[in-house]
């Protein structure tokens, strides 16, 4: 049985009602992940995936703005036709992570849904902006090439994508304090604005900064319209501004794009402290699903990505097991990811 169908919740008795609680239309869903159809098909799957969750939440609002991001991608794709794909993928690890949230994490552990619809779905929806620096990067290399053929004494040519005010917020705040703090009470070790200036010295774009900042900066914003005081609003009353409580913000919006924030970071960043499930659950299952999402990824090397069928997953005696029938290199490569940022010691992938 593929990994997909497992997701599914598939068992020799049916299936299980796993995504309900995540807004997932099982029709849709069973679609997405069993039919073999064109991948720029299953793309649109994907993004139709994404606006069903973001409206099943009660936000509609919020749908017409983020599900817009997640659609930029495929403009990139005619740029550059093999990028590793991040919108299917996007919709897979959010599929994922519910089966672990339900299966493995203990309760007092398990991922509110509203924080894993926001960053299981949207988590690299800032890729198209590290696309563009990527782009820039053969232009920068011919002309530098040029001057070091032709000898001639002169500066490099470095072309930047440099962000700006992207972590500026309404009334004063600044994302960078608002993720800082988070990290803190996660104990992670981890200088907010450090790691963003160095990334911009780099020239290296991190989608996952990029993703976290552009998703509070455009939450923020509407968070802003629809509750202009920023109200903590009682949830027994009948209130037009229930669904922008100001403590959802502060709460499950900051939490979910900090765990965003660091989902991409390199592991150095995690040298001297871990991200433990108990103290950061939405880091914790953010990182574990974006890094066993691997199966079904086209890119510039493996145009149609590995078979489903390759990957399983299971929960036996309490460990959580990935299976892979995939070359050594790249199952160690998934290895590293979950090791060198995660505490996980009942964690497998064979």
């Amino acid at each position: 049985m593929s990994i997909n169908n497992i997701l599914l919740g598939k068992t020799l008795d049916g299936y299980t009602d796993l995504l309900y609680n995540y807004g997932c239309s099982r029709p849709a869903t069973e679609q997405f992940l069993l039919d073999s159809v064109p991948f720029l098909e299953r793309q649109q799957r994907a993004i139709d995936i994404v606006e069903g969750v973001l409206a099943a939440h009660g936000k509609e609002k919020l749908l017409r703005y983020l599900a817009e991001l997640a659609r930029v991608e495929h403009g990139i794709r005619e740029l550059e036709p093999w990028v590793r794909d991040h919108v299917v993928h996007a919709v897979l690890s959010y599929i994922l992570g519910a089966f672990i949230n339900e299966r493995f994490l203990m309760l007092s552990e398990r991922v509110d849904f509203f924080q894993w619809k926001i960053a299981g779905l949207l988590h690299d929806v800032g890729y198209p902006v590290e696309i563009a620096a990527n782009i820039l990067q053969p232009f920068e290399d011919t002309i530098n090439g040029i001057k070091n053929d032709l000898g001639v004494t002169a500066n490099e040519i470095k072309f930047l994508v440099l962000p700006e005010n992207l972590e500026n917020l309404t009334n004063g705040v600044c994302s960078f304090d608002l993720i800082q703090q988070r990290l803190e009470e996660w104990r992670l070790q981890i200088d907010v604005r450090s790691a963003y200036e160095r990334m911009l010295k780099s020239g290296k774009i991190c989608h996952g900064m990029i993703s976290s900042l552009a998703l509070l900066y455009v939450l923020d914003l509407m968070y802003q319209k629809y509750n202009p005081d920023r109200r903590y609003v009682d949830t027994y009353l009948q209130d037009s501004n229930i669904n922008w409580n100001q403590k959802y913000f502060e709460g499950d919006i900051v939490s979910a794009c900090s765990a965003v924030y660091i989902h991409n970071l390199d592991s150095s960043y995690f040298s001297h402290a871990k991200i433990e499930r108990s103290i950061a659950p939405t880091a914790f299952l953010l990182k574990l699903s974006d890094s066993f999402q691997d199966w079904e990824r086209p890119s510039l090397s493996d145009p149609n990505g590995i078979p489903a069928d390759k990957y399983y997953i299971e929960v036996a005696n309490g460990d959580l097991i990935l299976h892979c029938d995939i070359p050594s290199m790249r199952k160690e490569n998934i290895r590293d990811e979950v090791f060198s940022c995660l505490e996980a010691n009942d964690i497998m992938i064979l």
